[in-house]
């Protein structure tokens, strides 16, 4: 995004100087000014009646002068506009201006003139539009064409325009000083503007480095800058800005800061939302004649969601060391109890109601039993086995047991999975994944629901995507949804998605959740095996 960059008009690639088509356009500009200030000037004093009226001659003269300007001056704005041939405009415009002061020192004078002061202001143009070379070839042609009417004039050669600037011919030392004095008036004009012409040249560019310096270390940091003006406007934003914000530069430059930002108009520093994404920022005075201020931002979404992942892994490591010598603890009188209760079963003499009490002991102990066998799994996770897998037929074979659970709670299923996807994983506890994020999603559709799993290459992981049609989650569970013992069914433990998490990440894999209203997507992807990857 190039924001807030001049245009000009090009020129042909190697016609010219990139700065020449400025130069160029603001001399015509002037030229035209005095072109108008001569017209105004000659008119007044050729119609006012009050005045002594030039010769027929002179008019024409002063008119064809002043016609002349206006001439070089249209045909170098229409090529201008054209961006092309701005060498041999400068050229001609140098040309143009030596023969205008001609016209006007032979007008009133000719070698005493006191007009031969525009011959060094034409050579100071030529250099202010083609540097040293344009103040030579200026001081030249100056330097000639003052000659030739000055000897022309003195020497009888020339008559002069009016008859009261007929005298006496200079002497001929006199006429060689005056040539002798302008002429290195000339050269000197020349050597001084060409000097200042480089140095300014030379300013320029160095000024033009450090503009283009500071534009790409200000546009190449990450940290996103935006600058404002004394009523609050923004005047700039750097791309890390724009792209934090999601708005173009477009949408954005000329607005209060404070409509579309005002997190960011608070003094000092501080953290805030911006786009859904966690950022801290410092606002400080731009300038401190005109106003303004400048805002630098930097994100702190990445950072915030690593310190919450070593938060809660430093959580679960404390919670998993409690929880297993505690499940381990629990199991062990579980086990009796149990086995006694079973021993009790088989009593003979046992009563209708005794039987259904102890059947009911006994499926809660089942149950108990399921719980400490998850939380087990969750506090002391068994290390992965790596093998090479067809991940393609271990989810068919999967969804094949689970289709007969999904038709007794009519839940629709659907696979769309690339052929053989072979995966670096451990064949069991990847089944456990699928089975717990299956068993989540047709609880989530209920009856007439839809699931649908997917399996494809991507970026050289295998990502597994299993996909229902149920409400969604709501945004305040859908950050703890992965936390041990937080569930929102009356009859979870909590565990299987933390124990999905666990094994997900045991295989440097990722585990993604996105929901909105009527659809909920769970991915996880797992590194392709080798053979996978080179194939791909």
């Amino acid at each position: 995004m190039e924001a807030g960059r001049q245009r000009f008009v090009p020129a042909p690639p190697g016609a010219s100087p990139p700065d020449l088509y400025r130069k160029l356009l603001l001399l015509t500009g002037l030229r035209l000014l005095v072109g108008t200030a001569l017209l105004v000037a000659t008119a007044f004093l050729t119609l006012n009646p009050a005045t002594e009226s030039f010769p027929r001659r002179v008019e024409a003269f002063l008119y064809a002068i002043i016609a002349s300007i206006y001439l070089v001056s249209l045909i170098a704005g229409w090529f201008l506009r054209k961006g092309r041939y701005l060498s041999a405009i400068a050229h001609a415009q140098i040309v143009a201006d030596v023969l205008a002061a001609s016209g006007l020192v032979y007008l009133t004078g000719g070698a005493e003139s006191v007009f031969t002061i525009l011959y060094p202001l034409a050579i100071v143009n030529a250099a202010l539009t083609l540097s040293r070379r344009g103040a030579l070839l200026g001081a030249a042609l100056s330097a000639a064409a003052f000659c030739t009417l000055a000897v022309g004039l003195e020497r009888g050669w020339l008559a002069p325009a009016l008859s009261y600037l007929d005298r006496p011919p200079l002497p001929t030392p006199k006429l060689a000083l005056t040539l002798a004095a302008n002429i290195s008036a000339f050269l000197l004009t020349a050597m001084l503007s060409a000097h200042l012409a480089e140095a300014l040249r030379g300013a320029r560019k160095e000024l033009a480095g450090l503009e283009a310096l500071h534009r790409n270390i200000v546009e190449s940091v990450a940290s996103g800058i935006v600058t404002t003006d004394a009523q609050g406007r923004i005047t700039y934003l750097n791309p890390a800005f724009a792209e934090l914000s999601a708005t173009p530069f477009e949408n954005l430059v000329g607005r209060p800061l404070a409509e579309r930002f005002p997190a960011l108009t608070r003094e000092g520093s501080g953290e805030a939302r911006i786009a859904g994404r966690v950022v801290t920022y410092a606002v400080s005075p731009f300038d401190a004649d005109e106003g303004g201020q400048v805002v630098v931002v930097q994100d702190l979404t990445e950072l915030r969601r690593m310190e919450e992942e070593v938060r809660r892994a430093d959580r679960l490591a404390a919670l998993g060391k409690l929880s297993a010598g505690l499940a381990h603890e629990i199991r062990n009188p579980l086990a009796s109890i149990c086995g006694s209760i079973a021993l009790l079963g088989k009593q003979a003499g046992m009563g209708d109601k005794e039987r259904k009490l102890l059947t009911i002991v006994s499926r809660e102990g089942e149950r108990l039993e399921a719980l400490v066998r998850d939380f087990l799994a969750f506090a002391r996770p068994s290390q992965p086995q790596m093998q090479q897998i067809d991940a393609t037929q271990l989810i068919e074979e999967t969804l094949a047991v689970f289709r007969q659970q999904a038709a007794a709670r009519e839940v629709r299923l659907s696979l769309e999975a690339e052929p053989a996807v072979r995966l670096l994983a451990d064949a069991g506890q990847l089944r456990q994944v699928l089975w717990n994020l299956l068993s989540n999603a047709a609880d989530a559709v209920g009856p007439g629901g839809q699931v649908r799993v997917r399996l494809r290459r991507l970026s050289g992981m295998g990502a597994m995507e299993i996909e229902d049609t149920g409400p969604g989650i709501p945004a305040d569970d859908l950050e703890r949804i992965f936390d041990p013992f937080f569930t929102t069914k009356e009859s979870g433990t909590g565990l299987g998605l933390a124990i999905v998490h666990s094994i997900v990440e045991a295989h440097g894999g990722q585990l993604a959740v996105q929901s909105v209203p009527g659809r909920t997507l769970f991915s996880v992807a797992l590194p392709l095996a080798a053979v996978d990857r080179s194939a791909a």
